[in-house]
């Protein structure tokens, strides 16, 4: 399933791409790797924007000659599928304002430290400026999705009951249990915590000043956790306990975890108004992924496309 988002960054690659020129004149005809009416996309602009994922192939595994092909023969066709919807809101007049790029931008940042935010533009070698622009034309995208598709997609209240009368066990997972963690890097720090427990230690206390967790500010409560949710050798000594009780200590590459059981309970068939807006986006979703095909191969029909395979 696709929602507009999802589709919308599957064809825009936010830190990747930058904007495909307006260009009537080149020096370089036989370079040309795509073309949208009068959009064209050169191979040395191909190549800019591919060489990132390039690189993130070859981090993931020795590089290959048809690995590297199927990768730039993928992104070309994410490429042309934005030239066209960027063609698309050319007719329909659209664009995004200043202020819309602005909120775009204080959302990204929230997400992201100062620091780390500033290390993306290291990382990706593009400056902000250029990003901002990304940025856009990846909202444009978006926004014409929105404005061709959306109505396509809307849900009545009765199929909202039908969808759950019929996917309720999806998200019902039977046991769960609500436990605190510590987690520990070395034997010596296990046994001096093992015995301030066995003294009567508040294990809320220790994990806060002792775990290495990410929980530990919380005092170590993971929360609820449902079976299936952790690795084996954690889940069954962690299922295994009564509420108040406390687990062995499990050896992990991670370190040494102790656990403390605080409460099980079996969940039942979820109330349907937990579920309106999962089942909302579900059901549009399915309806987005279905019509978006049919809608992009039209906008095909009426454009002149020219795509050079062969030379990328």
């Amino acid at each position: 399933m696709r929602s507009c988002e999802k589709i919308a960054i599957g064809l825009v690659i936010l830190y990747l791409i930058s904007g495909c020129s307006n260009k009537s004149d080149t020096s370089a005809q036989d370079q040309v790797v795509v073309r949208v009416d009068d959009s064209i996309l050169t191979l040395a602009e191909f190549n800019e924007y591919f060489e990132p994922i390039k690189m993130s192939c070859e981090d993931r595994q020795p590089e290959d000659t048809v690995t590297i092909r199927q990768a730039r023969l993928r992104f070309l066709l994410q490429l042309v599928e934005e030239m066209i919807i960027l063609r698309r809101a050319d007719e329909l007049h659209l664009h995004i304002s200043l202020q819309e790029l602005d909120e775009a931008v204080r959302d990204f940042q929230k997400d992201h430290s100062e620091a780390g935010f500033e290390y993306l533009f290291l990382k990706q070698a593009i400056s902000f400026e250029a990003w901002k622009e990304r940025l856009k034309r990846r909202l444009l995208v978006e926004k014409v999705i929105r404005k061709e598709l959306f109505k396509e997609v809307s849900v009545t209240p009765q199929e909202i009951k039908d969808y759950y009368d019929k996917h309720w066990k999806e998200w019902s997972h039977g046991e769960e249990i609500r436990a605190r963690h510590i987690l520990l890097p070395s034997k010596d720090e296990v046994k001096n915590i093992l015995k301030r427990l066995q003294d009567g230690d508040d294990f809320a206390t220790l994990a806060r000043l002792h775990s290495v967790a990410p929980e530990a500010q919380n005092g170590g409560d993971m929360g609820y956790v449902v079976r299936g949710q952790l690795p084996g050798c954690l889940e069954k000594p962690l299922f295994d306990l009564e509420p108040g009780a406390v687990s062995p200590v499990v050896k992990t590459p991670y370190g040494f975890h102790i656990f403390q059981a605080i409460e099980k309970r079996e969940t039942g068939k979820p109330d349907i108004e937990e579920c309106i807006e999962k089942i909302r986006q579900g059901i549009q979703e399915e309806r987005l992924e279905a019509a978006y095909g049919s809608w992009l191969a039209k906008l095909r029909s009426r454009y002149r496309i020219e795509i050079n395979k062969e030379i990328i």
